[in-house]
């Protein structure tokens, strides 16, 4: 059999992918990694090491192999069994544990298979997990329909800048409409925070350059107007530039300035922690 489903004894998410395939009778033989495929995975690890994620915490469970490609995490498995490549960059790995999921975003650009996307958070909330989502403006219509259906637990909102920069920065435009509709769901009754980005990009005179504090706070400002609050919880973040384009990373006191105009606009804005 080319499916291969690899689980560990005791894996709540294990279970949730294995009660999916079988519901849906997809044929494919499981490798507890704790009994009797204890051996058959350390054949396929030592075969696939490069291809199989490892942390801090050891390697992640479960892990899919369709006899080509590997698939590793919950969320990644069933948004590949559920909609095959349709969700990839949607979906990627959870860094989360103890309940919660992440790796779920809908700013990945244009999200077109949206009804998969609702059907696999709408799953994975079934299942008992905690859902956290990442958006930073795009597909406005599908996040007030996320965010009304109650199928998150907490959101992750990248204000990436000026709405006239989101060009620049992301690569792919956005109007104020959207964004000012994004930020409309933030309400009190959601776990949310704002995170502000000090990412490098590259301007118009084609030469790469930081987000500048000014620029952070006209983004805060906008902030403020849509939602009619300074009290959201927004923090700025320091993003290293790549090492291509030859910038120095900004330094903890070079971020004050950010803070401090920020907070003009939005009250309780401070410097993300690692």
């Amino acid at each position: 059999m080319s499916r291969q489903l690899f689980t560990a004894t005791g894996c709540t998410r294990c279970t949730i992918v294995k009660n999916y395939l079988q519901a849906r009778s997809i044929p494919f033989e499981e490798q507890d990694i704790k009994a009797n495929g204890k051996e058959a995975f350390k054949v396929f690890y030592k075969e696939n090491r490069k291809r199989i994620f490892r942390g801090s915490e050891g390697i992640e469970f479960p892990i899919f192999f369709d006899g080509d490609r590997i698939f590793q995490g919950v969320g990644v498995i069933l948004a590949y069994l559920m909609a095959d490549d349709r969700l990839a960059g949607f979906v990627t790995r959870s860094d989360l544990s103890q309940g919660w999921i992440s790796g779920l975003n809908i700013h990945n650009g244009n999200l077109n298979d949206k009804d998969a996307f609702l059907s696999l958070i709408g799953l994975l909330k079934d299942e008992g997990l905690m859902i956290q989502m990442e958006a930073d403006g795009r597909n406005s219509h599908l996040l007030e329909t996320i965010v009304k259906s109650r199928l998150i637990h907490r959101l992750i909102f990248y204000l990436r800048g000026p709405v006239r920069l989101y060009e620049q920065i992301t690569g792919t435009g956005l109007n104020k409409e959207d964004l000012a509709r994004s930020l409309s769901v933030l309400t009190p009754s959601l776990d949310y925070k704002i995170i502000l980005p000090v990412c490098v990009f590259i301007r118009e005179n084609d030469r790469p350059g930081y987000l500048s504090p000014e620029e952070a706070a006209e983004a805060a400002q906008f902030a403020e107007e849509i939602t009619d609050t300074k009290k959201h919880p927004f923090f700025i973040e320091p993003v290293e530039p790549k090492s291509e384009l030859i910038l120095p990373p900004l330094l903890s006191p070079a971020l004050f300035k950010y803070r401090t105009l920020c907070r003009r606009h939005m009250v309780l804005c401070d410097i993300l922690k690692d």
